[in-house]
C-alpha cells in the first residue's frame, strides 16, 4: 500500500509532485468522501505513484491508470464483504492467491498485486451502503488517476533527457545514413558521440551489476544497432539508395509527433523497394537494416506503420496481444511445483489465518497480522528464512515507530495523512538500503495510512509489536508446512550463484577499464557475495537428489562453467593494465561497457532465477573484439582483456544451452 515498486531513486521534484497529490486526495476525501475512504484514497494514491515513477518509457499513462483501476478493485471488495467475517475472509483468501500469482509476470507487478491486497485486508468492519462500496472505491480510482495527471503534465527530467536524447541519437544516424548514400565525409561517424550520450542518459551510474529489462534496454540499443547496420549496407554494392531511403526514415523516427507517421511510412516503403533491388548476397544487410528501421518507428511513433510486414509486428504486442500472453503465462503457473503457485497457495493461507486472527481474537489492530504477512512473504526460495526474519524486525521497527508518534501527537485525519505522505516519501529514499530498511520504512508508512480511517493510534507499539511477531511466524510457517520443491530450490541457488559470479565478472571488468578509488574495496565485496552464494548452493546442491543423467550432467557442467569464470576474474586481476585506458579509447571502453552490461543478463525473477540473451552476449563480444585498439601502447592489455571476455561469453553460453533442473510437472 505504500510504493510498491523499487527503482533507481527517483529525482526529488516528481516524489514531491506525487506525494503532494496523495495529500490533495486525502484533504477531498476526508471533508468529502465517505467515513473510512481516505485510507483507500491514500494507499491508492501512494501506488499508483510509485508506478507513475517507474522508468520504463512506454505506456505509462496506460500502465498507472491500470494501477488505479485495480486498488479500486480491491477497496471495494473489501468495502463490501468486511462485515461478513467468513466471506472477509474466503475473499482475502482468494485475492492474496490471485494476487500472488502475479509475480509470474515480474517483481513490479508482484508488489503491485501485493499493494492490493494490502488495501483490502484492512476495510473497516462497517455495513456496505452505496458511498462505502462504490464511492470509496471511486475515490480511490480518482486518486490513482490524480498520478497519471500529474507525471502527463509534469515530466520528469530525466524522461525529458531521454527523449532528447534519442531525438540527437536518430537525427545523427540520419546524417550518417545521408553522408554515406554520397559517399562523403572524412570516414567518421557523428553518431558515436550520441549513442554514448544516449545510453548514459538511459542507464545511469548505479553500479556495474544494475540490471534492465530488456524492453527498458531496447529503447538505446536499437539506435546503436542501426548504426552498425548502416555500416554494413555502406560496404555493399549499389547501396546509395538503400542508405537515402533510410536517411529519410531515421529523419521522420527522429521527429516523435504523430504528422511523422506518414513521412516514415512512406519512406519505409521506399527502403523496402530498394531491399528487394539489392543482390542476394547483399540482402541480408538490408533486411537487418529494414527490420531495425521498422521497430524504431513503432517505438518512437507508437505502432507499426501500414507497411510493417506481420513478421514484425509480433515483436511489439498490442494490448489485447500483452494481455492475453499475460494469461497465458498466469495460467502456466498453476502447477503444484511451480514456485509461483506454491508462494500463492502459502499467501492465501497466510492472510486467510490473519484476518481470522483479528476478527475472532484482541489483536491484530488495523489487519496488522495480515498486513505483516503481506510484507514479509515472498516467492524466493534462496533467502526465504533470513529474509522472513528480517522483514518481520523491519515491520516491527517501523510500526513501534509509527504508532510512537500517534500516541504521542495524536493528530487527526489530515495532519495523519500529511505524515503518511512523508513517510511514503522515506520510503522511496530507504529503498536504496537494503529490503531491512524497505521493509521498516513501509510499515511505519502504512501503519500511518491506516490510522488515517482506522483507530489504530489506540494500539500501543506492544500490541503491534505482537501483530508483528505473530504475522512473521505465520509466514514462516508457511514456508515450513509449504515448502518450495528441493529441485527448484536447487535452481533458485544456483541462479543466485551465477548472478554473484557474474556480478563479480562484471565488477573486475569495470575495474580493469576504468580508475575507482575504491576499486579494491569493490573487488573483496564482490567475492564475498559470490562465496557466500556458493557455500549456499553447495548446501542445496547436497540436500537435493539429483537421480536423472541429464541432472548430474547439469551440474557437472554448471561447476566447471563457473571455476572458468572464477579463472578468467583471476586472469584479468593479475593482469591489471597500470594506468586506465584514456579517453581516445572511448569506442572500445564504450563496446566494453556494453559487454558487461549484456553479461548482468535479465532481472531476476521467481520462475527464473538468471536469464541470458547469448545471442546478444556473443555479440557484444564481437564489437569488443572489432574495437580493440592497434598499434597502441595499451593494445595487449586490451587483447587481455578480449580473450577473457571471449572464455566466459562461451562458458555462459554453454551453460544457457544446458537444461536446468526441474520438479516432475
Amino acid at each position: 500500500m505504500v510504493p510498491a515498486v523499487r527503482s533507481v531513486l527517483p529525482e526529488a521534484a516528481p516524489v514531491l509532485r506525487g506525494l503532494a497529490a496523495v495529500v490533495a486526495a486525502v484533504l477531498v476525501a476526508v471533508s468529502l468522501g465517505p467515513p473510512g475512504s481516505a485510507t483507500a484514497v491514500a494507499g491508492a494514491g501512494a501506488v499508483a505513484g510509485a508506478a507513475a515513477l517507474q522508468d520504463r518509457p512506454r505506456g505509462r499513462i496506460l500502465r498507472v491508470l491500470f494501477v488505479s483501476v485495480l486498488m479500486g478493485a480491491s477497496a471495494l471488495l473489501g468495502a463490501l464483504t468486511s462485515s461478513h467475517s467468513p466471506v472477509f475472509i474466503a475473499s482475502a483468501a482468494v485475492w492474496c492467491f490471485a494476487a500472488a500469482l502475479a509475480w509470474a509476470l515480474g517483481g513490479h507487478a508482484g508488489l503491485i498485486a501485493s499493494a492490493a491486497g494490502a488495501l483490502m485486508v484492512v476495510a473497516a468492519p462497517v455495513p456496505p451502503t452505496w458511498a462505502s462500496t462504490v464511492g470509496a472505491a471511486g475515490l480511490a480510482v480518482g486518486a490513482g488517476a490524480l498520478q497519471a495527471v500529474v507525471v502527463a503534465v509534469w515530466l520528469p527530467r530525466r524522461w525529458r533527457m531521454q527523449h532528447d536524447a534519442l531525438t540527437a541519437a536518430y537525427r545523427a544516424l540520419a546524417a550518417d545514413a545521408s553522408r554515406l548514400a554520397h559517399r562523403s565525409g572524412d570516414g567518421g561517424f557523428a553518431h558515436a558521440d550520441s549513442m554514448i550520450a544516449l545510453r548514459a542518459v538511459f542507464t545511469p551510474a548505479t553500479g556495474p551489476a544494475t540490471r534492465h529489462p530488456a524492453d527498458y534496454r531496447r529503447w538505446y540499443l536499437l539506435p546503436e544497432r542501426i548504426g552498425t547496420a548502416l555500416t554494413d549496407v555502406a560496404e555493399t554494392a549499389d547501396a546509395a539508395e538503400v542508405l537515402t531511403a533510410a536517411a529519410d526514415t531515421l529523419t521522420a523516427v527522429a521527429d516523435p509527433r504523430r504528422a511523422a507517421r506518414e513521412a516514415a511510412d512512406e519512406a519505409l516503403r521506399r527502403l523496402d523497394d530498394a531491399v528487394a533491388q539489392l543482390p542476394a548476397a547483399d540482402a541480408a544487410a538490408g533486411q537487418r537494416l529494414s527490420a531495425h528501421l521498422h521497430e524504431a518507428a513503432a517505438m518512437r511513433l507508437g505502432d507499426f506503420v501500414p507497411s510493417s510486414p506481420d513478421a514484425l509486428r509480433v515483436r511489439r504486442p498490442d494490448l489485447r496481444t500483452s494481455g492475453r500472453a499475460a494469461v497465458s503465462q498466469l495460467r502456466a503457473e498453476i502447477d503444484r511445483h511451480s514456485p509461483v503457485f506454491r508462494h500463492a497457495v502459502r499467501l492465501g493461507a497466510a492472510v486467510a489465518a490473519a484476518c481470522a486472527a483479528e476478527r475472532y481474537t484482541a489483536v491484530g489492530h488495523g489487519g496488522w497480522i495480515a498486513l505483516t504477512v503481506l510484507i514479509v512473504l515472498r516467492p524466493e526460495t534462496a533467502h526465504t528464512y533470513t529474509r522472513c526474519v528480517g522483514r518481520t524486525a523491519g515491520v516491527a521497527l517501523g510500526a513501534v515507530l509509527a504508532s510512537a508518534v500517534l500516541l504521542i501527537l495524536r493528530p487527526g485525519p489530515v495532519v495523519t495523512g500529511v505524515l503518511a505522505a512523508v513517510a511514503i516519501g522515506v520510503v522511496y529514499a530507504a529503498g536504496r538500503y537494503g529490503y531491512l530498511a524497505l521493509a521498516a520504512a513501509s510499515a511505519g508508512a502504512i501503519a500511518l495510512i491506516v490510522a488515517i480511517d482506522r483507530p489504530i493510534a489506540t494500539a500501543t507499539p506492544g500490541e503491534l509489536l505482537i501483530g508483528t511477531v505473530i504475522g512473521g511466524a505465520l509466514a514462516v510457517l508457511a514456508h515450513v508446512v509449504f515448502p518450495d520443491d528441493a529441485l527448484t530450490r536447487l535452481a533458485q541457488r544456483a541462479g543466485e550463484l551465477l548472478k554473484t559470479e557474474i556480478d563479480y565478472a562484471a565488477t573486475v571488468v569495470k575495474v580493469y577499464l576504468h580508475e575507482l578509488d575504491t576499486a579494491s574495496d569493490v573487488r573483496a565485496a564482490a567475492w564475498e557475495r559470490t562465496f557466500r552464494a556458493r557455500a549456499a548452493f553447495e548446501a542445496a546442491a547436497g540436500a537435493a537428489r539429483l537421480e536423472s543423467r541429464e541432472q548430474r550432467h547439469w551440474l557437472r557442467c554448471y561447476r566447471s562453467v563457473l571455476n572458468a569464470v572464477t579463472s578468467s576474474c583471476a586472469a584479468l586481476e593479475g593482469n591489471l593494465p597500470v594506468d586506465p585506458f584514456p579517453d581516445s579509447h572511448r569506442v572500445f571502453l564504450h563496446a566494453v561497457d556494453e559487454f558487461v552490461e549484456a553479461l548482468c543478463g535479465e532481472p531476476p525473477t521467481p520462475t527464473d532465477p538468471w536469464t541470458v540473451d547469448a545471442v546478444e552476449l556473443a555479440a557484444a563480444a564481437q564489437r569488443v573484439r572489432r574495437t580493440v585498439p592497434v598499434h597502441e601502447s595499451d593494445e595487449g592489455s586490451a587483447r587481455v582483456l578480449v580473450g577473457e571476455i571471449a572464455a566466459i561469453t562461451r562458458q555462459l553460453s554453454l551453460i544457457a544451452a544446458t537444461p536446468w533442473p526441474t520438479a516432475q510437472r
